[in-house]
């Protein structure tokens, strides 16, 4: 994992609000949720919604697809698209990175990239 500059400022996510972005090479999804900022995969796991449309409360992030609902702190599955009680169910958790913010940035420990045949 590296520690990458994102492409927002701290000051350009308010408090209940996400963002599309990436770091390096990483497509993400940044919530912030009063003080803390939270870096997820941008992209429901169950059939490809995009999370940025979807409703934050909290840190509940809902798809906008099928209702699937997320933890952005932990990526867990609370409400499965189906009813099933998670983990089971229609949805996989959510890819969560760690962050931080230097000199106003936010930014997110990503995967390195993979070795250059």
């Amino acid at each position: 994992m590296t520690w990458q500059r994102s492409t927002v400022r701290l000051d350009a996510l308010p408090p209940g609000t996400t963002l599309e972005t990436s770091a390096g090479s990483t497509p993400l999804l940044l919530a912030r949720v009063g003080p803390l900022v939270f870096a997820v995969e941008p992209v429901c796991p169950h059939v490809g919604g995009i999370l940025a449309e979807g409703t934050l409360s909290g840190r509940r992030l809902e798809c906008p697809v099928h209702g699937a609902v997320f933890d952005v702190g932990t990526g867990a599955v609370l409400i499965d698209p189906f009813g099933v009680d998670p983990p089971q169910g229609g949805a996989a958790p959510l890819g969560c990175y760690p962050t931080r913010t230097v000199d106003g940035w936010v930014e997110v420990d990503v995967p390195d990239a993979p070795p250059h045949p």
